[in-house]
Formats: structure tokens, sequence, C-alpha cells
């Protein structure tokens, strides 16, 4: 019989606008976006918030396909600050009015804060050691690609396999991988340590460690969530207040 691919669960040893961002992103989706020159060595820098709602958004679904969206700035020569994220799904994605609602919400909410904009997506995959976007999930990074200024925006996988060791008591590595869209590429593609890096806020990884109770894993909203009861909140402001902020 088929071999069922390696879930994430197994990998958890712990259970834990101006721009018009919705009218239309159906049919962008579904079409071509144009392409860029992206900077030659990308510098990501990722706050302790971001970097906390990310994973614990991953931790919450462990055998489902977890996806959401970065907010950020453009900082110097073409790098990024990412200070927030926005979780989006936990459901395989597809082209669906609520994956426009849900963009034009995030657009909006992100430019609530002067120079905050939509710089990328997240995606935590169901199989274990899977580190690419699905057809979907890449469709709304360029959607997302395309409306960030400069069209400069990034993709975080999580690489499931090291979270055993991010859960640890001290903070063990951080779990991101990068992807960028370079060119005329058509694809995202993973960067290595020569096309750009990730630089994680100190201390993120031991909050995230800290943090990754069963109760506050269970407690992440998303945009999914939202729409089954809309008392539930995807900006996840306690993950803030939390962190003691």
């Amino acid at each position: 019989g088929k071999t069922r691919p390696r879930s994430r669960r197994r990998a958890y040893a712990r259970c834990e606008r101006t721009q018009s961002w919705g009218r239309g992103v159906v049919t962008e989706l579904t079409g071509r976006l144009e392409t860029d020159s992206n900077h030659v060595s990308m510098k990501v820098s990722v706050t302790e918030r971001a970097y906390v709602k990310l994973v614990l958004h991953s931790l919450k679904h462990p055998t489902r396909d977890v996806f959401g969206v970065l907010v950020g700035r453009t900082v110097g020569d073409g790098d990024l600050e990412v200070t927030d994220v926005l979780p989006m799904l936990h459901s395989t994605i597809s082209v669906t009015p609520s994956v426009e609602i849900a963009l034009e919400q995030f657009g909006l909410h992100a430019e609530l804060s002067v120079g905050q904009h939509l710089v990328g997506v997240y995606a935590a995959n169901e199989r274990l050691g899977d580190l690419q976007l699905g057809h979907n999930q890449a469709k709304v990074a360029d959607v997302v690609k395309g409306n960030a200024p400069g069209k400069n925006a990034v993709v975080f996988v999580v690489d499931s396999e090291k979270i055993n060791q991010a859960l640890e008591l001290n903070g063990g590595p951080h779990v991101l991988q990068m992807l960028i869209k370079d060119g005329e590429s058509t694809k995202w593609d993973l960067v290595g340590s020569q096309s750009g890096h990730i630089a994680l806020a100190g201390g993120a990884t031991a909050t995230l460690a800290k943090m990754a109770t069963d109760d506050a894993i269970k407690k992440v909203t998303d945009f999914d969530d939202h729409l089954d009861d809309p008392g539930l909140d995807w900006r996840n402001g306690w993950v803030e207040d939390a962190m003691g902020k």
C-alpha cells in the first residue's frame, strides 16, 4: 500500500489601506505577476513577537498545513524587518473568497502602523521535511510580493525537524528556512547563506520555549478560526501581553 507521509506531529516533543488587497486577488492568484530583481544578499530580521506567534501557530496544528502572512518593513538597502505575523489558515490553501477577505483585512491592519506592510508569507507543511511552497501557497506569496513596497518580500517555511531542539528550555536553534523569488525565476527557492540570512531577535528562542505550553498553543487564533467564530481575534494581541512587553 501507499506509504503515509510523515506528519509534523512526530517531530514534536511537546504539544504545542490604501492598497486594494482583497479586490481582484482571486483573479490575480491565477494570473502572472511581474518579477523583479531581489537584493543580492538579503538580511531579514525577525522580532521576538513575530517568531513566537509563527511557531505557536505551527504547533497548534501539527498534522495540518499551516499558512500565514508576514508584516514588516524594508530597511536599509533592500533588507527586511518582520515585526509581526498574522495567522491565516490551518488547512490546504485554495483560491477562495476567504483568502481574498483575509488578505484585505491583513493589509489594512498592517498599514495601521506607520511604514508597515505585508512583506511575505509563512508556511508549516504537514509532511515532515517539506520546505517548499505548494502551488496555491506560492500564488498567494506572489500576490503579497506584487503588492509589497518595491516588490520586496520573502517566504519563511518552518523546518519541523528542528522543532525538538527549538523547544528546549534554554532555547535551541530557530526553525525557519527562507525562500526568495529572484529576478526572472518562476518559483520560490530556498536560499543559501550567500543569498540571504535570518537574524532572529535575541532571546526569541528562549521565549518560545517558555511560552509553548498547551494552554498558549490552544489559544492561538487564525483567520480560519475567526470565520468559524467571529469572536476570536486573529491578531493574537495576547501573545505580546504574555511576553511582558
